[in-house]
């Protein structure tokens, strides 16, 4: 994918007032995490969830400001956001215990704990290798691909997985195609754009269709815990409340991962789960608007309301 077409695609759910205020022009200026490389759309859906509680509060707080950081690793935000630095003001990642002392979480799982709902991208000739897998024991037979400085990556260590890391993005899909480890561990919100982005440069890349690897893993909008990160974090949460009580929040959340949902069919997959030890005691599990379950899931897939057929969600 090329940087215009990515500008492209980032101008498509942006306003173009939002995007024409400059940020020194508003004391609400969202720096957001921009992606790692010009494949990477893992977080377009979870921009305009933000960017619709922002106008959400318009009338309240008047105009703000979005624009993408420099590009940076996960570990790096992460170093930003704790040091208030300038570079960044809103990251989007998994909470750990760090993070709820270190820095604002918003607690409300923006992608409805989907990513943690983990489908294996493998090679084609390995996909053999899992038909037999009935229990945890079996699963942790196979080595685990995962960033340096992932959440995950702690979650799967305590329960007894091996992991093997990589320091970049791109260079992961490499390494499962080198055969540096058996899985790339990917949650149901991202892995049919990663394929479908490869299918010409790595065709050999395929989705395990049968298990699902599930931990609780709810993934926040984080800010800086000074006085500006708890003024951002404010607006944004209460935009983010009133989409939930409006029912838009649902809705954008139904156009970008209701194909997902059901092309990948994990009502029927076998669901094998495992603890997440970074959770805190205010993990919002007691409201069922915020987690999707597909054991539960009532919904109807509406080709009209979906994204599906976009290289991009």
């Amino acid at each position: 994918m090329s940087r215009y077409l990515l500008l492209t695609l980032l101008v498509t759910f942006l306003p173009l007032q939002a995007l024409a205020e400059h940020a020194d022009s508003t004391p609400y200026t969202y720096i957001y995490n921009a992606p790692e490389s010009d494949l990477d759309v893992r977080y377009q859906y979870h921009w305009e969830i933000l960017q619709t509680a922002l106008e959400k509060t318009r009338p309240k707080y008047g105009g703000y400001a979005m624009t993408p950081s420099p590009r940076m690793s996960e570990k790096r935000q992460t170093a930003e956001l704790m040091k208030g630095s300038e570079l960044i003001s809103v990251m989007y990642l998994g909470t750990t215990q760090e993070f709820e002392k270190k820095l604002i979480p918003i607690r409300i799982p923006v992608d409805k704990n989907l990513g943690g709902y983990n489908v294996f991208l493998v090679r084609r000739d390995s996909l053999g290798k899992f038909a037999d897998v009935q229990s945890i024991k079996d699963l942790q037979k196979f080595s685990y691909g995962l960033g340096s400085g992932w959440v995950d990556v702690g979650i799967l260590e305590s329960n007894g997985f091996t992991v093997i890391t990589g320091s970049s993005y791109d260079g992961l899909f490499r390494m499962l195609v080198e055969r540096r480890f058996d899985i790339f561990l990917r949650g149901a919100v991202e892995v049919l754009d990663e394929v479908e982005q490869r299918k010409h440069a790595m065709p050999d890349l395929r989705i395990e269709d049968s298990i699902v690897l599930y931990y609780p893993l709810p993934m926040y909008f984080w800010f800086s815990k000074n006085a500006q990160g708890q003024k951002l974090a404010q607006r944004a949460e209460e935009g983010m409340r009133m989409m939930i009580a409006d029912g838009s929040f649902d809705r954008i959340f139904e156009k970008y991962q209701r194909h997902k949902i059901e092309q990948l069919h994990l009502r029927t997959r076998k669901i094998f789960r495992i603890n997440n030890p970074y959770l805190v005691r205010e993990t919002p599990f007691d409201d069922k608007r915020l987690w999707f379950d597909p054991l539960t899931d009532k919904r109807k897939f509406n080709p009209a309301q979906s994204r599906q057929g976009d290289s991009r969600h």
